[in-house]
């Protein structure tokens, strides 16, 4: 396998690492892109919640050889509690995020799932007692300004989708927080293991509620669903570990743009224009947080800059999501 990949491997070693960086978060913008279409694909046949299990399911496969011949027991934990904690946060926001495709626009569930970092820097002043600068204090404003234009309450009824979008995010942040204090003592391997193995009985319980048994074509979407996934994710995390966040966060509100795309093309879908404004608000909120935590980072370590950069957990979003 290595001698064939051997070939790719040189081609993507000349790619400067900002460029590689830049097209591995749009690889997982276009992964995310299509999870979200199969979803909202099959949904109107198979309850959510059974595909969020077989999702897990099938990821974990996929999974299960990069934790193989790791050498070190990668199950050695002595904080089975709080992985056990980020598993059902992860469950519970995965499960809202797919009903939620269910009931709005492709476009609305990418600008609404920019909250989750902001959310978890919230969670990481409140719990973990972490400073945040006033210039990062506006940059969270701004992000949040920019989810009160998507949903508009005073404008009407904020609709049961974006209070699962905000419920989601919201959880997925509170997840972020868990990893953060996980990360003191396990490892990222470790970590990444746990979510995996514990989030599938977790799924499976939820989906017991609705169970029904896949058609064969069901099946072929659902592993659609859990490569989009797995890919999406790993794409992120190596995108972080290219270039610094400011680099690459950019390209990450393409996001916004293959959603609304398929959503036009695939389901009729037009957005409002609020969705479009808000969601770039929201970004650019996310963008200034990271932008203004690199440099606070870079102030306290300059003579070590690499280590600026802010620690992204290999899932910390499916985005996600």
């Amino acid at each position: 396998m290595s001698a064939l990949l051997a070939p790719v491997t040189s081609v993507y070693r000349t790619i400067p690492p900002p460029v590689r960086g830049v097209l591995l978060m749009l690889t997982s913008g276009l992964c995310i892109t299509g999870m979200n279409v199969s979803v909202k694909v099959i949904a109107p046949d198979i309850h959510p919640f059974v595909i969020a299990f077989w999702r897990h399911l099938f990821g974990i496969c996929l999974l299960a050889p990069m934790f193989l011949g790791k050498g070190a027991n990668p199950l050695r934990t002595t904080r089975l509690g709080l992985h056990s904690l980020r598993a059902l946060l992860n469950v519970i926001a995965m499960l809202a995020y797919f009903v939620a495709l269910t009931l709005e626009p492709l476009a609305t569930i990418v600008a609404l799932s920019f909250t989750a970092p902001l959310f978890a820097t919230v969670g990481a002043m409140v719990f973990l007692k972490e400073r945040v600068t006033p210039l990062r204090g506006v940059a969270l404003l701004v992000g949040l300004s920019g989810a009160m234009i998507i949903l508009r309450p005073w404008n009407a009824e904020v609709s049961d989708g974006a209070l699962l979008l905000i419920l989601s995010s919201t959880l997925w942040a509170g997840a972020l927080v868990v990893i953060k204090v996980l990360s003191r003592t396990d490892s990222a391997v470790t970590i990444a293991l746990y979510a995996s193995v514990l989030q599938v009985p977790f799924a499976f319980v939820a989906a017991l509620f609705y169970w029904q048994i896949p058609t064969l074509e069901q099946f072929a979407v659902m592993i659609g669903i859990a490569i989009f996934g797995v890919s999406a994710q790993l794409a992120l995390s190596q995108a972080f570990r290219e270039a610094d966040a400011t680099v690459v966060l950019p390209a990450d509100l393409t996001k916004l743009v293959f959603a609304g795309l398929a959503g036009w093309l695939l389901f009729a879908e037009a957005p409002e224009i609020w969705i479009w404004i808000g969601g770039v608000v929201v970004f650019g909120g996310v963008f200034l947080n990271a932008y203004f935590d690199r440099r606070d980072r870079l102030r306290q370590n300059p003579v070590a800059p690499e280590t600026a950069k802010p620690q992204i957990p290999p899932d910390s979003r499916e985005t996600t999501k």
